[in-house]
C-alpha cells in the first residue's frame, strides 16, 4: 500500500470530523488510518479503539483544570497532536478536536497494523504500544497531523460495520461516562 498526505478534498473531510465535539468525533475516527513516515519507512495502522475527553466539561480530561504549557495543544486547531508521558513508561497519542480555543481530544487506544509496524499481524493494543511502534513521544506534542514536520497524518479508511461504546479505561474521575468507542470485531481492541 502507498500512503501519502491526503489530498485537499480528503483533508477537508477529515478536518470536518476533527472539528466536531469529542464525543461525536471519536466514533467517526474509527476505521481511519494513522500514517507515520520515518525516513523512507512508512508505518500505517487502522484505528479500532478511541476515547473522547471533553476538556473543561470532563473531570477526567487533562484540560479540566485549565490551560497549561503541557495542555496547550488541546486548545489548538483540530488535528493538533497532544502526546503525554504516563506511569513513567508510556507515551499516549491524542488528537485535538472541536475548535481552536476549546479543549477536547480523542485518545488513540488501539489500532490494527497495516504496514511497516514490525509486528506482523500483532495488534497495537493500548496507547503505549501504539506510540512505541510509531516512534511518537512528547517531542511530537503541539505538531499538526497535516504538517509534514510531524511525520504523522490521517487517511480515510474503512468504517467498522458496528461501533460499541463502553466506559473509559484507567481513569478515576467521570468513570461512568461511556466515551470509549471501539470496533467490536477487531482483535486489536485493548480490553
Amino acid at each position: 500500500m502507498r500512503f501519502a498526505l491526503p489530498g485537499p478534498a480528503e483533508k477537508r473531510r477529515l478536518l470536518a470530523i476533527l472539528g466536531r465535539p469529542p464525543e461525536e468525533a471519536a466514533p467517526l475516527l474509527l476505521g481511519h488510518v494513522l500514517v507515520r513516515r520515518v525516513g523512507r519507512r512508512v508505518l500505517a495502522a487502522r484505528l479500532v479503539e478511541v476515547e473522547a475527553y471533553a476538556g473543561s466539561d470532563d473531570p477526567a480530561a487533562h484540560a479540566f483544570r485549565g490551560r497549561t504549557a503541557r495542555t496547550e495543544p488541546l486548545f489548538g486547531p483540530p488535528g493538533t497532536l497532544y502526546v503525554y508521558f504516563v506511569y513513567g513508561m508510556h507515551h499516549c497519542l491524542n488528537l485535538s478536536v472541536a475548535r481552536r480555543g476549546v479543549p477536547g481530544c480523542v485518545l488513540v487506544r488501539a489500532a490494527e497494523p497495516l504496514q511497516g509496524c514490525g509486528l506482523g499481524s500483532r495488534a497495537l493494543a493500548g496507547p503505549g504500544r501504539l506510540c512505541r511502534a510509531f516512534g511518537l513521544d512528547t517531542r511530537h506534542s503541539g505538531l499538526h497531523l497535516f504538517d509534514r514536520r510531524a511525520g504523522l497524518t490521517l487517511r480515510e479508511g474503512a468504517r467498522p460495520r458496528r461501533i460499541a461504546a463502553a466506559r473509559r479505561v484507567g481513569i478515576r474521575r467521570a468513570v461512568g461516562r461511556r466515551l470509549r468507542f471501539y470496533d467490536p470485531e477487531s482483535v486489536a481492541v485493548s480490553i
